[in-house]
């Protein structure tokens, strides 16, 4: 069964014959179906897996990068903004920007196929989906991490030219890293279950993905929850100051914010979204109902 029949099945009989004009304002201002989400993140997802590896790699290397002016700007707007209460408010308006890019710049960011990828794997049920699941993971996160650490090391290495910058990015990775690693894994949890949101709120709509990003990743800095790309850019710059050792660094706060992610982007948010469309969507495919 059709969108269409089911939203006429959920209006009702009309009181009055409509005529197509009437229809078709009454169809733009119906709300998108959950089902019909789950089809616009399932047709882009399968669209990622399909892709070459190299174009993967390119594209997880170009976001890998461009997130490190999340903590770039923040640490500008942290150097620049007097000592005050509401300074956080502010600064951390800096950690969207490297999502902004990313986001509508069209990049491989790992947290996105966490619910993207997942859905035809979900949808299909075949170990080969599966198996292109874990191809487009693991190139795009090796990826992702090698771009984060290469902008971490670059602004460990011009930190001599602006020393007020560095000092503010300095301070931001070292907050950032001083979570344990159980509670890191709690705060990747938040973030991944965000991200995996917004993406889901994206497809519903096709105007103001700019405000959507924004609101999504400011809260994710407001909360101090942990990505596991933006956190290898401070990890980075936390270990070549010598405040911390690379398996520290790795195991207390890059491992558990993946696997936070990880469980909040696709355990919580992308099964509990298919356990609710399941059976809505079976009905459709077979017409009953």
């Amino acid at each position: 069964m059709s969108e269409t029949q089911d939203r006429a099945e959920a209006a009702g009989p009309p009181h009055a014959p409509l005529g197509p004009r009437e229809q078709e304002e009454i169809e733009s201002k119906t709300p998108i179906s959950p089902p019909a989400v789950f089809e616009v993140i399932r047709r882009a997802g399968r669209r990622e897996m399909m892709r070459p590896a190299s174009a993967l790699l390119a594209a997880g290397l170009v976001a890998g990068v461009a997130l490190g002016f999340s903590l770039l700007t923040e640490a500008l707007l942290r150097a620049h903004l007097p000592q005050a209460d509401w300074r956080p408010l502010v600064e951390n308006l800096g950690y969207t920007v490297g999502f902004v890019i990313v986001i509508e710049g069209r990049l491989q960011l790992f947290t996105e196929n966490t619910i993207t990828a997942v859905m035809p794997v979900l949808e299909a049920r075949l170990p080969r989906a599966a198996i292109r699941l874990l191809r487009l993971w693991a190139l795009v996160l090796t990826a992702n991490l090698v771009g984060a650490a290469a902008f971490g090391t670059a602004l460990w290495a011009s930190r001599a030219y602006d020393p007020a910058l560095w000092q503010a990015a300095e301070q931001i990775a070292r907050h950032a890293m001083s979570f344990g690693a159980t509670e890191t894994l709690f705060r990747g949890v938040g973030a991944g279950w965000l991200i995996a949101a917004l993406v889901w709120t994206m497809s519903t709509t096709e105007h103001g993905h700019l405000a959507l990003i924004v609101i999504f990743t400011y809260v994710i800095a407001l909360a101090g929850f942990t990505h596991v790309v933006a956190g290898t850019v401070e990890a980075t710059a936390v270990v070549l100051a010598g405040h911390m050792g690379p398996w520290a660094a790795l195991t207390g706060s890059v491992l558990p914010t993946l696997a936070g992610n990880i469980l909040g982007g696709t355990v919580l948010f992308a099964l509990l979204a298919w356990a609710q469309i399941r059976a809505e969507l079976h009905r459709q495919r077979t017409g009953e109902g």
